[in-house]
């Protein structure tokens, strides 16, 4: 086999080589959207006493006896099951639609939170979770006499 032939076909498998890692990657890139399409929204707040915070999870279409709050070492995990089922019948077709999904969300709790303080109730499709910080890492004036 003369160079240019062995040359030329290291550069084929080179491109074909290149060409799956660049798939892949698309794949990978997809399937991450695709799961992150279906975490559920969440926002942290802060209070304006800075002391306190707040969690809210958006979790529409789930029932208040299908979610689970929990902690785990530093992490604070939500988790939450949807159960939707839809049926239709009319004389002439009949229709079911359905819509079922497990989701959990972690949040990760600095050690000045006082996991004691934590508090979660949900109302209108939303979660929220409130904590605060440690008492003794709470802001506090002091006097001066």
């Amino acid at each position: 086999m003369s160079e240019v032939k062995k040359k030329n076909e290291i550069q084929n498998v080179e491109k074909k080589v290149e060409e799956g890692v660049v798939e892949v990657g698309k794949k990978f890139k997809e399937a991450l959207s695709n799961v992150a399409r279906h975490l559920p929204k969440a926002n942290l707040s802060r209070s304006p006493k800075k002391d306190s915070f707040t969690i809210e999870v958006d979790l529409p279409g789930v029932k208040k006896e299908d979610i689970n709050v929990s902690i785990e070492g530093d992490y604070l995990i939500v988790t939450a099951e949807r159960k939707m089922k839809e049926e239709v019948k009319k004389e002439d077709y009949y229709l079911m639609e359905s819509a079922f999904g497990k989701y959990t969300r972690t949040f990760y709790l600095p050690e000045d939170i006082d996991r004691d303080s934590i508090d979660a109730k949900y109302e209108d499709g939303r979660l929220i979770i409130t904590f605060e910080k440690v008492a003794s890492k709470k802001r506090r004036d002091i006097a001066v006499k």
